[in-house]
């Protein structure tokens, strides 16, 4: 009996030795699969902190780009009411004095008004309404009024207000410099 006792023995031994290698590749390829898991997960993990990352910026540039938007609108209607106050204003119209004639110095702008008691035709009174405004290429004021007097004289019943730089053609840096000024 005493040899069936050891012969249970051995084969409970050589059963457990089999039993507990069987367990430990178990347990190695469940470590394995784990660590394969984990690794998998903190991959994942990365990718959701990107994406995430990548989301609130695309949500912080579609709120700038929605408040860009808002404001191009208000300068649309902006610009939209300056247009049809435009429209709805008086023509502005000027008249070019010596279109031939190239000469140094700036652009002047005055006005030529027909006088109401000039005893000229009335063919020339209907045709002098409103006052003309005239551009004259000049060096001074005086030079560009003295010009337009030889064309227009007073006794033919004409009236020359003061030359003024012509606004049309002022540069944005002179107007920033007058601005200083």
């Amino acid at each position: 009996m005493t040899a069936l006792f050891l012969y249970a023995a051995v084969l409970f031994m050589a059963g457990s030795v089999l039993v507990n290698r069987i367990g430990q590749r178990r347990l190695a390829a469940a470590r394995k699969a784990v660590a394969e898991d984990e690794t998998t997960l903190l991959t994942l993990e990365r990718e959701i902190v990107d994406h995430a990352r990548k989301l609130n910026e695309i949500k912080e540039r579609a709120s700038t780009l929605d408040d860009q938007l808002h404001d191009a609108r208000l300068a649309v209607e902006h610009l939209t009411e300056k247009f049809d106050e435009a429209r709805a204003a008086p023509v502005e119209r000027y008249h070019i004095f010596d279109r031939l004639d190239a000469r140094p110095g700036s652009i002047w702008s005055l006005e030529v008004r027909r006088a109401d008691e000039a005893g000229g035709n009335a063919r020339m009174a209907a045709a002098w309404p409103t006052p003309r405004t005239y551009l004259i290429v000049a060096s001074t004021p005086r030079e560009a009024a003295d010009r337009a007097l030889q064309r227009f004289p007073r006794n033919q019943g004409f009236e020359i207000g003061n030359a003024v730089a012509c606004h049309l053609f002022k540069s944005k840096r002179s107007n920033a410099e007058d601005g200083a000024a």
